[in-house]
């Protein structure tokens, strides 16, 4: 379930795998959680698939619930976006790819604000429509990457500067309004000589280890950090920092048979696609001692979900521990999944699944939170 990014001197390609599973089993034994750690028991209800028949979807990329609990789905191959009931009814469809009102170019999130609006983001752009589909406008945000909604007139992104990629919040005019983490160059790239004698960057990033920039959303909230780092600003709306999302932990050391077989992915990923061996074994050097901490964020309107680093990144079914704190930053205690949810409403988790063919759906269970007794 990790992922690697690759960036050239011109393009960029996105390389990653999921695991399908006929029956999964997302409530684990604690075993894998600290001793001295607050539990909470997450439990599993009602479990619904959406386009395992039918096959509507090329590549999930994000999804949004309204108030009704009616969903969107984005779909980044497809490039467009898909509203279903909540029990799971396609409603309507809307976008395409285009450069016209309501079109889009490369989506990677959608978002349903306060405001009862949808809003889709991509590299640069920002579209915003009413729930029925009716595009309504468009923000441009040139050379702003990553874009996350927080509020009207609040994002977040990051923009590259010379050390590498700073995480900044932006308002509707486009300037930057404050600065948080930078994801070092150094900790993802390298550069060697092409046979003319120029320099060609080669990037390949594992959340395993590599410095991420961390962003969420939702809840009327958003968050910013690195993923090396257990220490997320918390912000409103406005962009106003209201409190931090922070807990003590260390970074776990890189193992032997972790990092065989990071050098192993690293050396099949780049033989794919045919670099030269001074880049890959510059690129291998660059593993580090440690693992990072956060591999992901998700927000519900009651809680903030923290996924940590799994214990053992070589095993794919590895437990993954989950601490879950409050809209304000308070640690309620944690939990393990056997994996990242692509969305966490109030009341349901959204996985995406593959089956034996490679199509994509989406598993909806319901779930709840009760606290644990202490271990």
């Amino acid at each position: 379930m990790r992922k690697r990014r690759l960036e050239g001197a011109t393009r960029q390609a996105i390389f990653g795998f999921r695991l399908g599973f006929v029956i999964i089993v997302l409530l684990l034994p604690t075993t894998a959680l600290s001793p001295a750690e607050k539990q909470i028991e997450t439990k599993f209800g009602r479990s619904i698939e959406i386009g395992r028949q039918d096959l509507p979807f090329g590549s999930i990329a994000s999804l949004c619930e309204d108030q009704e609990g009616n969903f969107f789905v984005l779909d980044e191959k497809e490039i467009k976006v898909f509203k279903f009931s909540p029990e799971g009814r396609r409603i309507l469809t809307f976008g395409g790819k285009g450069q016209g009102p309501g079109d889009f170019q490369s989506p990677h999130l959608i978002v349903f604000t306060a405001q009862a609006e949808v809003v889709v983001l991509e590299d640069f752009l920002i579209s915003f429509f009413k729930p029925n589909g009716a595009f309504i406008r468009r923000l441009d945000r040139n050379d702003r990457l990553g874009l996350v909604y927080v509020g009207p007139d609040r994002f977040l992104g990051w923009v590259w500067q010379p050390s590498g990629r700073q995480q900044v919040m932006l308002d509707g005019r486009n300037a930057i309004k404050a600065t948080f983490r930078t994801q070092p160059r150094d900790s993802f790239s390298t550069s060697v000589l092409d046979q003319a004698g120029r320099a060609v960057m080669f990037n390949y990033t594992s959340d395993a280890y590599v410095p991420e920039l961390i962003f969420g959303q939702g809840g009327g909230i958003g968050l910013a950090g690195i993923s090396t780092l257990y220490d997320l600003t918390l912000l409103d709306e406005h962009g106003r920092v209201i409190g931090s999302v922070r807990r003590d932990l260390k970074p776990a050391k890189i193992k032997g048979g972790e990092r065989a077989r990071l050098e192993r992915e690293i050396r099949e990923f780049s033989a794919a696609r045919n670099w030269p061996g001074g880049a890959v074994r510059e690129l291998v050097k660059k593993i580090p001692g440690f693992k990072a901490i956060i591999r992901a964020i998700r927000v519900s309107p009651q809680a903030i979900f923290v996924f940590r680093v799994a214990q053992d990144i070589t095993l794919e079914d590895s437990p993954i521990p989950v601490d879950v704190f409050s809209l304000r930053g308070g640690f309620m205690g944690s939990t393990n999944l056997n994996r990242v949810p692509l969305f966490v409403s109030g009341k349901a988790m959204y996985f995406v699944e593959t089956d034996s063919s490679g199509n994509e759906y989406l598993r909806r269970c319901d779930y709840s939170l009760s606290p644990g007794g202490d271990q």
